[in-house]
């Protein structure tokens, strides 16, 4: 029987021919994920014999691989903000990226709660519009549990794997889930003190030359409107001002009057960048 060493040279060849970037790094992750172990267990028995019943499932994977299906769609697992996600083809698989939202929220609420904000509380209601497999929503539900967060998702197959996540890291009864689009289904009250979302931000026509791992397995509909990306942003700057707490100040820019919205990188690997956020002016 060959060895993890030689199983995991031949299958990165595999990759490698299949164009497959990070190949090394993919086999070993589908190989620790046939073994239900993780990648240090590998190093440790680098020199061993893999099991023969792990080698079918584990060249089945990697040959879904090959053929450009992301890693995380065969694993069905995703990890965000120190989460867990579960991932199918019903949603966008979550990026690191995104992250950078959760963490603008919370340094709002950070900065409210250091100038005490006219003596109120943390944020009572975030509202995470095309929430998919729900981690912008779980994330701040965990990091903010005196909120209410409203997760919206055209999608009813996203939902269900949305509220699977949201079962799995115990945020249910901080977060509503719900069918529809944009604000459209949730009540004008009360007003949300932010609204997130990572929206379909890529023009219809730049679709075939994304990389096929987005093009061809992740949800259309959270890539694009169908026309030059912008839709969305455009709507929700015309609809989000007056579903927005005022912050009780006037004129001024107010924390709590936050929507933060972050453009969708075009593929599925890419360096940092700067979240793109819309600070909303709402008078008091």
């Amino acid at each position: 029987m060959p060895t993890y060493a030689e199983t995991l040279r031949e299958a990165a060849q595999r990759l490698r021919t299949a164009s497959v970037p990070n190949d090394l790094l993919d086999a070993q992750s589908l190989l620790a994920y046939a073994l239900g172990q993780d990648r240090t267990y590998l190093i440790v028995h680098y020199h061993d014999e893999v099991p023969t019943e792990v080698l079918p499932p584990f060249w089945r994977s990697l040959e879904r691989r090959c053929a450009g299906e992301p890693l995380q769609y065969i694993t069905g697992r995703q990890a965000f903000f120190g989460l867990d996600f579960e991932v199918n083809p019903a949603v966008l698989i979550p990026r690191p990226e995104t992250e950078l939202i959760v963490e603008e929220v919370l340094r709002l609420a950070s900065a409210e709660r250091s100038e005490g904000s006219a003596g109120q509380e943390l944020p009572p209601l975030v509202i995470d519009l095309g929430t998919g497999s729900g981690c912008l929503a779980i994330a701040i539900a965990r990091e903010l549990p005196q909120a209410r967060v409203l997760a919206v998702d055209r999608s009813a197959a996203a939902l269900e794997v949305a509220v699977r996540n949201g079962r799995r890291h115990e945020v249910m009864d901080h977060v509503q889930w719900i069918v529809g689009d944009l604000l459209e289904p949730i009540d004008e009250r009360p007003l949300a003190w932010a609204i997130v979302s990572n929206p379909p931000y890529i023009a219809v026509e730049e679709i075939a030359g994304l990389a096929r791992e987005v093009r061809d397995w992740e949800p259309r509909m959270a890539l694009t409107d169908g026309g030059d990306g912008l839709d969305f942003h455009r709507r929700l700057l015309r609809e989000a001002p007056s579903r927005l707490a005022a912050g009780g100040r006037g004129g001024r820019q107010s924390p709590a009057s936050c929507c933060a919205t972050q453009p969708r990188r075009r593929q599925p690997s890419w360096p940092a960048c700067t979240a793109v956020r819309h600070s909303l002016q709402v008078r008091g």
